[in-house]
């Protein structure tokens, strides 16, 4: 969510220097402001034509908002002169909430247009795979442990001020109570953990864990549904190998070709049905909300060499790097995959949603997933999802299937039937003379 709110659609791991004014201001919003802000990406959301899920949950009036996201930006006062203090300026290239991309866009009516030649795009923020995919790259852990060392010690260098107000926010949106009236409280006394509840959620629509899942259960004991979708690996991996089957087929000009858009148009139905049927009346749509704008927000932290990044010396040339040295700072380790998890979480989103609007349902729509008439986006997307997917889990997509038969056995043939013994050799004494068989 707080990616597409900096730039329109989904960016990529190189951001240019006007997002990273972006990024920086929205870092150093007040909470308030925050909360504002994903009030009205919330009340201005996309719902797909002809998608199976309705969102309820009303979010803050946009009176509210408005008053909130268009209070001038105060960042104290400078006390070097105690007799009179004077305010502090605006930091230099400075975005104000109302111009973030994604609201201006939504205050003019126009709204975040899906990549194009992507389908219809079910939301204005990530997928749910999203936020499971950067999870897995113990990013929130990872943080909790740097904001729990900078509170309780001084093992880590004085934060400045722009990174003080991030970790600010950090504490108050993501590893605080929320405000009870916001719609992306998803916790209660019912549900008192985040984090289990989370997890519960990535089951619940995955089927799957965590690489992590075995640590983060001893302090956050969570449930699986008994009515998840347990076959979406395996479906979603039968999908892509016959994608990549028609990309290759589609680059090769001789040959056979044994393509076949009818199993790909099946399996996405199947994958369709398995998320409708858990989203049914805007099922999991605020758990999903929460869950991609928490990891999204720290995110985009390690994407460049933010405020952040910088006070904790850890500085690089790609966020997982930056995310390592980081986590070497408060003794932690980052996932070994960092980077193809990385790689993979947008691309993987943009590939979900399109599913899930019902983009490849048929033939026509599944043969854009290896059609190589330029430009074909979903095409280039899917292939990222493969390449990276066969490198975080060390599953290859690229190959075929094998499946082991049971050897086959013969029937038993009844026994031979007994035959008389042969004629007894004649006996030789020991003289070498032959001797004669007594007769019966």
């Amino acid at each position: 969510m707080f990616r597409q709110l900096v730039t329109p659609g989904h960016p990529g791991p190189n951001l240019s220097s006007i997002v990273m004014n972006n990024v920086n201001s929205l870092f150093i919003y007040h909470p308030l402001q925050i909360s504002a802000l994903i009030e009205t990406v919330w009340l201005n959301r996309n719902n797909a034509g002809g998608s199976q899920t309705s969102y309820p949950f009303i979010p803050w009036s946009p009176l509210l908002t408005w008053q909130v996201l268009n209070a001038p930006f105060f960042a104290g006062y400078d006390w070097s002169t105690v007799s009179s203090p004077t305010p502090l300026p605006a930091p230099p290239s400075f975005t104000l909430p109302l111009d973030q991309p994604e609201i201006k866009h939504t205050w003019n009516g126009v709204g975040t247009a899906p990549p194009t030649g992507s389908g219809l795009q079910q939301t204005n923020w990530d997928h749910l795979i999203y936020a499971y995919v950067i999870e897995n790259t113990r990013i929130f852990e990872i943080f909790s442990k740097v904001l729990e060392t900078y509170m309780f010690s001084e093992q880590l260098e004085t934060p400045s001020p722009a990174s003080q107000q991030f970790w600010r926010n950090v504490e108050f949106l993501i590893y605080g109570d929320a405000m009870p009236s916001m719609l992306w409280t998803t916790s209660s006394r019912l549900r008192r953990d985040e984090v289990a509840d989370r997890l519960t959620a990535y089951y619940w629509m995955f089927g799957i864990d965590l690489s992590h899942a075995a640590e983060i259960a001893v302090q956050h004991p969570y449930q699986k549904p008994a009515a998840a979708n347990r076959d979406f690996i395996p479906t979603f991996e039968a999908f892509a190998r016959e994608v990549w089957r028609g990309i290759v087929n589609a680059k090769n000009f001789s040959g056979a070709n044994d393509t076949d858009p009818t199993v790909i148009a099946t399996l996405a139905r199947r994958i369709y049905d398995m998320m409708a049927t858990r989203r049914l009346n805007g099922n999991l749509s605020r758990e999903e909300f929460r869950a991609v704008a928490i990891m999204s927000f720290i995110h985009l932290a390690v994407l460049y060499d933010s405020p952040a990044v910088v006070d904790l010396k850890a500085t690089a040339s790609s966020p997982e790097m930056r995310l390592q040295k980081i986590a070497e700072r408060v003794g932690m380790t980052a996932h070994p995959k960092s980077k193809p998890f990385f790689d993979l979480a947008g691309p993987f989103s943009i590939l979900m949603h399109s599913i899930e609007t019902g983009t490849f349902n048929d033939t026509v729509g599944a043969q854009t997933l290896y059609s190589q008439i330029a430009p074909n986006f979903p095409a280039r997307n899917a292939e990222t999802v493969i390449d990276q997917y066969t490198l975080a889990t060390g599953r290859d997509l690229k190959s075929q299937a094998v499946s082991v038969a049971p050897r086959a056995t013969p029937s038993h043939l009844p026994a031979p039937k007994r035959q008389a013994p042969p004629p007894q050799l004649a006996a030789t004494h020991g003289n070498g003379q032959a001797h004669t068989p007594l007769k019966q």
